[in-house]
């Protein structure tokens, strides 16, 4: 299944961020001048984390999906980043837990239908050991790039 969200131009590997809001803003920032969102996305992104947190308590470490409503959308995406050193973030569903993360997608969509799909792939995915492991060697954009695609089907044929 060829999905064409994930996106090589907007993989980032080993960002230094303090916490939740500078992430936001600087994967908002790229987002923006990519023209991929509108102006309205970092803080619909931010609101939404805030109600709804988006941490996976996968093995061997957590990972985050925050997204946004499609109406902050231009060009559907998914925008993986891998942070230099882990930081807060609630878990999804329940929220009084907080994991160490360091394993970020970032998810953009149009059709509201497309991200029950693209979800169940991605929790597959990160449900690996051995995946997690690759991502968490790779040396180069282009390196975790052909990991996920190879694996997701979530990029471009």
């Amino acid at each position: 299944m060829q999905l064409d969200l994930l996106k090589r131009d907007l993989v980032r590997l080993d960002w230094e961020v303090r916490d939740q809001e500078e992430f936001f803003g600087r994967i908002s920032a790229e987002l923006r001048q990519g023209g991929y969102i509108r102006e309205s996305f970092r803080e619909a992104l931010a609101e939404r984390e805030r109600k709804y947190p988006t941490a996976l308590p996968t093995a061997p470490e957590a990972v985050a999906i925050p997204h946004s409503d499609t109406e902050h959308i231009v060009t559907p995406f998914i925008a993986p980043v891998r942070l230099a050193k882990p930081i807060d973030w609630r878990e999804m569903g329940n929220d009084d837990v907080i994991h160490p993360v360091r394993f970020i997608f970032v998810l953009g969509f149009v059709q509201e239908d497309r991200h029950v799909e693209v979800l169940q792939i991605l929790l597959q995915a990160f449900q690996d050991p051995d995946f997690m492991e690759q991502l968490s060697g790779a040396r180069t954009p282009d390196e975790y790039y052909r990991v996920l695609s190879d694996r997701s089907g979530l990029a471009a044929a």
